[in-house]
């Protein structure tokens, strides 16, 4: 994975955590529409566990590449 990739990555999980933080029962999205609000977080949450599988299984090609 080119290091220009991996950054697009780290700052899509880091938008994506903030994403799913603002949509916590105590933030103020939740209490707008709860349901939708809920759906976002689900969504958010799996997107998150699907690069953290990605990066997990790329991680090889990233440090053969920086070698």
């Amino acid at each position: 994975m080119k290091p220009r990739t991996l950054k697009r990555l780290d700052s899509t999980h880091r938008a994506v955590h903030r994403l799913v933080q603002e949509c916590a029962k105590q933030g103020r999205l939740y209490s707008q529409n709860p349901k939708l609000v809920a759906q976002v977080s689900r969504t958010g949450k799996w997107l998150l566990n699907a690069m953290a599988a990605l990066r997990h299984t790329l991680e090889p090609t990233i440090k053969e590449q920086s070698l």
